[in-house]
């Protein structure tokens, strides 16, 4: 029995204190019961900026802050702080740049009226700004590289840097964005034997080098970077002799002005030349030249390789090394081939002297009996006329054409074309 008026007397207790929490509450809810506060640092909100940027101007710096003191019933005051309480400045009617004072106004926070709030300080005042002209403008991207390649490699100089995009697009206050000159990629790396290819930052750099901190826009963080290196090797040059006019490989030799020129270019293309063992740069008919004769060639080069050298053209000397005689022949054995049907030709040319070289006691077996001109008239025109057309010249004897031959070739006879 006892027990239970206790436990009576303990839940009166708390119903009395609930009860009484609960009128505290209201009471001081009623607008007879207010409260007071300031609140700080408020930061400005500035409206109307479209109509600003579309004069080409723009808000620098930090926005300013203001405080205002503001009384309300306490529950209204709770929710009343810096985050919650705009004051706001329209900026849309500005029409110039510079140093400009503005007027803000206070606007509660959705859910509470102004018949709640009594703003005791700061409900309008003004700030100071700063507005400046807007720019926007491309600058081009431009690269270093203060790494080193390995031997046998170099950097493609013809190539250099790409970049993807080739410029940034850079906005902001017009005096910052006019300072900055180009962005500048870095790339380094030790001992390189492949080609340079990422994403890689840059630097925004003025007049008198590296802009830090600078406050501007960029539309990108990092630029697309390739920058080839290439394969080097020296590859031997040579040139291809053919036997012929009694001189051969045995007896004649070709010394060239350059022995070797160095090539750049990707390690497939530089492997794919080493492999040929050297670079046949011509060929020399033996049957063509004299001694001491001097050639020029030029250099040829597949498109995926690079000259280092920068040599382009190489003469060739021949010199034969054999004492070798030459002998002229006046040929009558002059005869035509592939004449055009119902055409007929006859030789102008009756006589030609042919030159043959070689070794004296070759060149007494041979006389003009052994010398045949052929004349080939597939290609002439089917018109009537005299045609001067180039000359074969066969050497039918014991001997070969590395031991003697017919040299010279430019033979020509004249050959008359008739209807018939």
């Amino acid at each position: 029995m006892g027990s239970k008026i206790l436990n009576s007397k303990a839940l009166y207790m708390f119903l009395s204190i609930l009860i009484a929490v609960v009128m505290w509450f209201y009471v001081t809810s009623l607008e007879g019961n207010e409260d007071d506060k300031w609140i700080t640092n408020i930061p400005i909100t500035f409206t109307g900026l479209e109509s600003l940027e579309r004069r080409g101007l723009m808000l620098v710096e930090d926005a300013p802050t203001a405080s205002v003191r503001v009384q309300a019933a306490p529950t209204v005051l709770a929710k009343l702080n810096k985050d919650t309480l705009r004051l706001t400045v329209d900026v849309s009617q500005i029409q110039v740049e510079g140093q400009q004072t503005q007027a803000y106004v206070a606007v509660l926070p959705t859910g509470i009226s102004s018949g709640q709030v009594e703003f005791l300080s700061g409900q309008t005042g003004t700030v100071r700004f700063t507005v400046a002209r807007h720019s926007t403008r491309q600058v081009e991207i431009r690269g270093q590289f203060k790494g080193t390649v390995a031997d046998g490699y170099l950097l493609d100089m013809d190539s250099g840097f790409l970049f993807s995009p080739e410029t940034i697009t850079i906005s902001g206050q017009a005096e910052l964005v006019n300072q900055v000159a180009y962005a500048l990629v870095t790339v380094d790396g030790e001992n390189l034997t492949e080609s340079i290819s990422g994403e890689y930052p840059y630097q925004l750099m003025g007049a008198n080098g590296v802009l830090d901190d600078l406050d501007v826009e960029c539309d990108r963080e990092t630029v697309s970077v390739s920058y080839p290196i290439l394969a080097t090797a020296e590859i031997p040059l040579s040139v291809k002799l053919v036997s012929g006019g009694g001189a051969n490989l045995s007896n004649t030799t070709c010394a060239l002005s350059e022995q070797s020129i160095t090539v750049a270019g990707s390690k497939e293309a530089v492997a794919a030349i080493q492999s040929e063992g050297s670079l046949v740069i011509g060929t020399i008919d033996l049957a063509t030249v004299e001694n001491g004769d001097v050639l020029k060639f030029p250099v040829p080069l597949a498109d995926e390789l690079n000259n280092v050298s920068g040599v382009t053209e190489v003469t060739a000397t021949i010199q034969i090394n054999e004492a070798l005689e030459s002998k002229t022949l006046e040929v009558s054995k002059i005869d035509t081939i592939n004449v055009p049907e119902g055409w007929q030709a006859s030789l102008v040319t009756k006589v030609l002297n042919v030159t043959i070289r070689g070794k004296a006691e070759l060149l007494e077996a041979i006389e003009a009996d052994n010398v045949r001109v052929i004349v080939d008239l597939a290609e002439v025109k089917q018109v009537a006329g005299q045609y001067t057309l180039p000359a074969t010249i066969y050497l039918d004897s014991v001997s070969t054409a590395d031991q003697a031959g017919v040299i010279g070739e430019n033979y020509r006879v004249v050959v008359n074309l008739t209807a018939g």
